[in-house]
């Protein structure tokens, strides 16, 4: 990691998180929003969209045009009024579920940072969190209809059906797209400015506030997907199964841990 080599500075830097969902980004986010005094943006980015399929494939694009449309409405209301809209590359900080690389445009210097998980507790709160969604278009499976099986049931079948799968995601994040650990284990060496394990988090703020010299506030209470089972509750022979989906992602996660805990 680049902490400690380089120091960001916040009147002139931008902060960026990559949010890598179901890490707990939410309440990170918005703790370093509010510490780094980042305003919501006039106008939001979507970043990568996973392919969708169905009805989503219609939904989702028509969604996305009708909110930018709103956006771009206000913000021009905004300026019609003489104000300039907070807009996200003039932020300090600025959040979102893109891969690394793929965040919109900033003149501002950047300094990225994200949270890592362990890959089956990632897997269990991604497929509790599914179930009960009616758009699943931001998903591990690309086969949303898999999510109405039962746990045992939705592992039998992405082993039966991997390429529905996209197994790994954690180091897809970091690896432009591939389900590479060499590759994502490097990225965070040579390019996060601060990567940290989801159990860390308190750690990892009190970390990036001392290097930027300011005082971050406590974090939210991390929602608990209602109905998601907890590794304890789940038997070791399909938590076994569990982890054999996503290897690169459990390598990745060891070296996050381990890179955090030598800073």
């Amino acid at each position: 990691m680049l902490y400690g080599r380089v120091t960001p500075d916040p009147a002139t830097d931008q902060i960026v998180f990559i949010h890598i969902r179901k890490t707990a980004g939410t309440a990170l986010a918005a703790a370093l929003a509010e510490g780094l005094g980042a305003k919501t943006p006039a106008i939001t980015h979507w970043g990568g969209q996973r392919e969708e399929r169905g009805l989503l494939a219609l939904h989702g694009p028509l969604r996305r045009a009708a909110v930018n449309l709103r956006e771009h409405a206000a913000a021009a209301w905004e300026r019609a009024r003489g104000r300039e809209p907070p807009l996200m590359e003039r932020q300090p900080f600025f959040a979102g579920h893109f891969r690394l690389g793929e965040a919109p445009p900033s003149p501002r210097p950047r300094h990225y940072l994200t949270v890592l998980r362990d890959p089956a507790e990632r897997f269990l709160s991604d497929h509790g969190f599914m179930r009960g969604k009616r758009d699943r278009a931001r998903s591990d499976c690309l086969d949303h209809a898999l999510y109405d099986l039962d746990l045992p049931a939705f592992v039998a079948a992405l082993e039966a059906r991997p390429e529905v799968y996209q197994h790994d995601y954690q180091c897809r994040q970091l690896a432009a797209g591939r389900p590479d650990a060499e590759a994502a284990c490097a990225a965070v060496d040579d390019k996060l400015w601060l990567a940290a394990p989801m159990t860390r988090l308190e750690a990892m703020l009190d970390k990036a506030g001392e290097a930027l010299g300011l005082r971050f506030p406590p974090l939210r209470t991390v929602r608990r997907t209602p109905g998601r089972r907890r590794a304890e509750d789940v038997p070791e022979a399909l938590m076994a199964r569990i982890r054999a989906l996503n290897p690169e992602d459990a390598r990745l996660y060891e070296h996050v841990c381990e890179s955090f805990d030598r800073l």
